[in-house]
C-alpha cells in the first residue's frame, strides 16, 4: 500500500488551523505529526547505530532511508498509536490535505495507521450493529434491501443504488427522520425527469468499514459489489448518499471500467427544467397554498462531496426551484465544517460541540431548513437538535446547560434530506 510521505509537512500549522475537531479539542494534526517526525528520526538513528556494527555503508544508507521516511509502515507502531486518541478523533474530512501547501496526505496516513491496528474498537462505535451487519454481509451472497416507491427498468443501462437506508430505519431511532423516504423520493425524482432506473441489489458501500479501518472487510465489499455492476451492464450508476458516492467515486474506480458515477444532485442539476415543470403543475393543481412567503434555505456540504469537489449542483437545485430564498452558511463549499461522526466514529461531548456549532450557524442566517445529501448528516443533526429540545423541555437549567455548552435550544428550523425537500414540494 502506498506511504504517505509525513517529512514533507514543515509545520506551518495550516492543517490544524482548518481542523474541524480543533474547535472542540485539543486535537491538532500539525502535532501528530511533528511527534511522528520525532520518533522517527529517533528510531532512524538507533537503526544506523545498530547497524554500524556489522553493516557496510550502502547497507547503513538503506536503513537510515528506510526508517527516515516518515510513511505508515511502522510508524503507527513507533507513534504509539495503541495508546493515542487521536488514532480515531480524526474526522477524515479532508480538510487538512485540501488546506497543505505540500500535498501531505494526513487522512491517509490515518487510515493506515487504523488498519495496522486491526480496526476500530467497538466501544469507539456509537452504532456497532451497523459495522456487524456490514461485516455479516460482507460474507453473505446478498445485498441491502431495495423496496423503494417509484418505477423501474430491470433493462435499463441506469443504475441506482439507494445505499443502506432500510438499515438506517431499523437501527437508527431519529424522531423526525424517515429514512425510506429518501429512497423513496429519490427514485420519483428519477422519474420525473424520465428516467426508470434499475435498483441494483449491491452491498454497502463499505464507507464506515473502511474508515474504521477494516480493509479485508471493505475488500470483499467492494468485490461483491464491482462484479454485479459489471453483470448487470450498466453505463451509469446514481447514487443518492454522499458517502456512497465517495466511496464508488475514489475507491471502486467504476470509471476506469466504463461505469459513470452520479450523484442525485448533479443528474438532478442538469435536467432542472423537468422539476420545475412538475412542481408547476402540482402547485396549480392544489386547490391550497401551502406557502405565503419564500422559504428560507441553507445547504450544508458534506465531507464526502466537499473532498470530491461537487459543491455547485446541490445549489443549483436549491436556486431553481421557485419560492425558496437560499442562503449560505459562514462556513461553506471547501471551508464547510464536519458533522462531527465520521465512520460511525465517535458520538461525545465533543463531536456534539461541532454539531452545535454548525447548527448555530443556520440559526445565524436566519434559515427555515438546513438541506443536505448525507444521510449521516441528516441523522446526527436531527439527533442533536432534539436533544437540545428534549433538554428544553426540562426548564431554565437544562437551558443553561445548553447556552454554556456554545450550543442552543432554539433550532426551530427543518433539517432534511434534498431529495426529501424536492419530493415533498412535488407531492403539496
Amino acid at each position: 500500500m502506498e506511504k504517505t510521505a509525513l517529512n514533507a509537512c514543515f509545520q506551518c500549522g495550516e492543517c490544524t488551523a482548518v481542523c474541524p475537531m480543533r474547535r472542540v479539542s485539543k486535537f491538532a494534526p500539525r502535532s501528530i505529526i511533528q511527534e511522528i517526525q520525532a520518533e522517527s528520526r529517533t528510531d532512524a538513528v538507533r537503526a544506523v547505530e545498530g547497524a554500524k556494527a556489522g553493516a557496510g555503508a550502502a547497507e547503513i544508507a538503506e536503513t537510515a532511508e528506510t526508517v527516515g521516511t516518515a510513511g505508515v509502515a511502522g510508524v503507527a507502531g513507533t507513534a504509539g498509536t495503541e495508546s493515542k486518541e487521536w488514532l480515531w478523533m480524526c474526522l477524515l474530512c479532508g480538510s487538512c490535505l485540501m488546506k497543505c501547501s505540500q500535498g501531505v496526505d494526513f487522512p491517509q496516513f490515518i487510515l493506515h495507521a487504523r488498519e495496522e491496528r486491526g480496526g476500530a474498537p467497538e466501544e469507539l462505535l456509537p452504532h456497532r450493529e451497523l459495522s456487524q451487519i456490514t461485516e455479516i454481509m460482507s460474507i453473505l451472497e446478498r445485498g441491502v434491501p431495495t423496496d423503494f416507491e417509484g418505477e423501474t427498468d430491470e433493462s435499463s443501462e441506469i443504475g441506482f443504488f439507494p445505499g443502506c437506508l432500510a438499515y438506517f430505519d431499523l437501527f437508527m431511532d431519529v424522531s423526525g427522520v424517515n429514512y425510506k423516504e429518501i429512497g423513496d423520493y429519490s427514485l420519483k425524482l428519477l422519474n420525473k425527469i424520465g428516467i426508470k432506473p434499475r435498483i441494483l441489489p449491491l452491498k454497502c458501500c463499505g464507507h464506515d468499514i473502511l474508515f474504521q479501518g477494516k480493509r479485508e472487510t471493505f475488500e470483499r465489499l467492494v468485490a461483491f459489489n464491482k462484479r454485479k455492476i459489471k453483470e448487470s451492464g450498466i453505463k451509469m450508476l446514481i447514487l443518492n448518499c454522499a458517502e456512497c458516492y465517495f466511496t464508488f467515486k475514489k475507491y471502486y474506480k467504476l470509471e476506469e471500467e466504463g461505469v459513470k458515477v452520479v450523484h442525485l444532485a448533479e443528474i438532478l442539476a442538469e435536467n432542472m427544467h423537468f422539476i420545475r415543470k412538475a412542481m408547476k403543475e402540482a402547485s396549480e393543481a392544489s386547490v391550497k397554498s401551502s406557502r405565503t412567503k419564500a422559504v428560507r434555505v441553507a445547504y450544508h456540504d458534506p465531507c464526502a462531496l466537499k473532498m470530491l469537489g461537487v459543491y455547485e449542483a446541490p445549489r443549483e437545485v436549491l436556486r431553481a426551484v421557485a419560492g425558496v430564498e437560499f442562503v449560505e452558511l459562514p462556513h461553506a463549499r471547501e471551508n464547510a465544517l464536519c458533522c462531527g461522526v465520521s465512520g460511525m466514529l465517535l458520538c461525545n461531548d465533543a463531536t456534539k460541540a461541532l454539531r452545535a456549532f454548525r447548527l448555530g450557524e443556520v440559526r445565524e442566517v436566519k434559515a427555515d431548513v438546513l438541506v443536505t445529501t448525507c444521510v449521516k448528516c441528516l441523522s446526527h443533526f436531527n439527533c442533536l437538535k432534539r436533544e437540545q429540545e428534549r433538554l428544553q423541555q426540562k426548564g431554565q437549567a437544562a437551558e443553561e446547560e445548553v447556552r454554556s455548552s456554545g450550543g442552543s435550544s432554539e433550532y426551530e428550523f427543518e433539517i432534511c434530506d434534498l431529495a426529501v425537500f424536492l419530493g415533498r414540494l412535488l407531492a403539496e
